[in-house]
């Protein structure tokens, strides 16, 4: 609207408001002045755009049913310039005829010559465009926009969208987000399609994305856990998790609180949740840039501080080891990993998997044992995060000690971590049956479940679903436990449930429906498994109604 000149009536309308919302609406609207640039005419218009240009036929029967205006969205620029009404409305025509997987020469040419933050600015304004029209299925192009002209800002955007999608009847909007930030695909992308594979509640989509982190990782010739490595971005950061923001005047610089939220240090050593307001001495397009650069880089840090504890953690559940260069390279260097690998406690192995040392990451990025005396890697061939199962009692007080000397607080519980072991009598069992007086609300079994990283099993008859499984590769076994049974979509306010048993089966399987009797003895089972176990399922007994 104050691109159509409509200023005056903004200001007026403004004036009814609280000073609150006036204020919301003034800073990034009234206030802000959006950089100007000359449209392309017939002398400047680059070659490769009237060659693009000149691609594009209009399908006379093709019915429009949804109509937007290039002065509803904002410039695409090339350099100096940005294309017209007319360009604009021919790249709209390209789009329309688009698809992910061929897309139209116009909008590649597009891609490939634009500024890229000012094109992703364009693809999210005409997604919201057609949301606020009502989102016309007709016209889901405007949805795939995102996905051929969208960056880092968009995922970022899109990603909530797609989790809560399909609890309002939206699962194959859903799956068209997904498949956006796999044709994104970057490092940030990829991470959200991870985080939606792990975390969100609804079975269709998840199992969506973890086909979709499948496939890539089939692509780039990986495992699973090796491609969720490389696409934790860097967030531009320098080799030592810093990065300055210019004001001209000032510099702030990036720094992580000790509970990992983002915050700035100026000048002065003073730690600040935010970057302050630009002063008068500021130079004002550098603070502009700054802020825009802070705002994307606290999503980012904050998404990915969501996801790397508990992908840790994991991976001390579940025995993953890394090779001594991989754990270097992309955990110790890595620019945001760093701030998490040293609040853990690491272990070294040898060749046959036997625990031989641990150690932790200081500051300087250099190694230290549990004496707090220099140590070194070599001779390792493999490390992992140590489970406090496999310390000796002298070296979790040594432990303690260290970390609460160097006042480090870990990520998840490791060292203070409660280790849980088989009652008399249970070790000649095939079945953990000792909860099932418990009764916990469907709501909370459930949630607490898959928060732990069990996995949802197969629905049934009138889509009940009663079983969740927990694989643990290290010890090649997977764990079941069985309830009476919930209904997807309708667990708030359904029967309590109670865990009337869980058991282990031999191998890594999803397929666990009616394999009761291939239940293995509980005295057979890995301890790590057992204590783990034990801990998800006395945490869930513990919230008893």
């Amino acid at each position: 609207m104050k691109r159509k000149g409509y200023t005056d009536f903004i200001q007026t309308c403004l004036e009814r408001e609280s000073a609150e919302i006036a204020e919301k609406i003034r800073s990034p609207v009234l206030d802000f002045e959006e950089k100007s640039y000359i449209p392309f005419d017939e002398n400047t218009t680059p070659k490769w755009l009237q060659e693009s240009l000149a691609t594009l036929e209009i399908a006379a029967n093709k019915k429009v049913t949804w109509q937007i205006e290039p002065v509803d969205l904002p410039p695409i620029v090339c350099g100096d310039y940005c294309l017209n009404d007319r360009q604009i409305e021919a790249v709209l025509n390209a789009l329309r005829q688009s698809e992910l997987h061929k897309t139209h020469p116009l909008a590649i040419a597009i891609k490939t010559h634009a500024a890229l933050p000012e094109l992703d600015t364009f693809a999210w304004k005409l997604f919201e465009r057609w949301r606020a029209d009502g989102s016309p299925t007709q016209e889901y192009w405007a949805l795939r926009t995102i996905g051929i002209f969208g960056g880092d800002v968009c995922v970022l955007k899109l990603a909530p969208l797609i989790r809560i999608w399909p609890g309002v009847s939206q699962h194959s909007r859903a799956v068209s987000g997904l498949l956006c930030l796999r044709s994104i695909g970057t490092d940030i992308a990829l991470m959200q399609i991870h985080g939606i594979a792990q975390k969100v509640k609804f079975k269709g989509i998840k199992q969506q994305a973890q086909e979709c982190m499948e496939a890539i990782a089939k692509e780039r010739k990986m495992s699973r856990e090796q491609l969720e490595d490389r696409i934790i971005p860097d967030c531009d950061l320098d080799d030592n998790g810093t990065r300055i923001f210019d004001f001209g005047a000032r510099q702030f610089q990036f720094v992580l609180s000790e509970n990992l939220k983002p915050m700035v240090k100026d000048a002065a050593g003073k730690i600040k949740t935010d970057l302050p307001k630009p002063n008068a001495k500021d130079d004002k397009e550098k603070s502009e840039n700054a802020i825009a650069e802070w705002k994307l880089l606290k999503k980012q840090v904050n998404e990915l501080l969501k996801l790397q504890p508990a992908r840790l953690e994991r991976a001390m559940v579940t025995g993953r080891r890394w090779q001594v260069d991989e754990f270097v390279t992309l955990l110790v260097r890595h620019p945001l990993m760093t701030h998490l690998v040293r609040r853990i406690v690491w272990g070294g192995y040898d060749g046959s998997g036997k625990l031989i040392s641990t150690f932790r990451v200081t500051e300087d990025r250099t190694y230290a044992n549990d004496r707090d005396e220099t140590y070194e890697l070599t001779g390792l061939d493999r490390i992992g995060i140590v489970h406090p199962l496999y310390l000796s009692a002298a070296q979790l007080a040594n432990w303690g000690e260290i970390l609460s000397d160097y006042e480090i607080m870990p990520p998840f519980q490791q060292i203070g971590r409660s280790i849980y072991a088989l009652e008399s009598g249970e070790e000649l069992q095939t079945e953990i049956t000792r909860f099932k007086d418990a009764k916990v609300s469907a709501l909370a079994l459930v949630g607490m479940l898959e928060k732990s990283g069990w996995v949802r099993g197969t629905p049934q008859d009138a889509g009940i679903f009663s079983e969740h499984f927990k694989s643990f590769p290290s010890a090649n076994v997977t764990a079941i436990v069985e309830y009476e049974g919930v209904p997807i979509g309708y667990m708030d306010g359904w029967d309590d449930q109670s865990i009337e048993r869980c058991y282990l089966m031999s191998g890594i399987s999803t397929n666990i429906y009616g394999n009761r009797d291939k239940a293995i003895g509980l005295g057979n089972v890995d301890p790590l498994v057992i204590s783990e176990v034990l801990r998800d399922l006395t945490s869930i007994a513990a919230k008893a109604n």
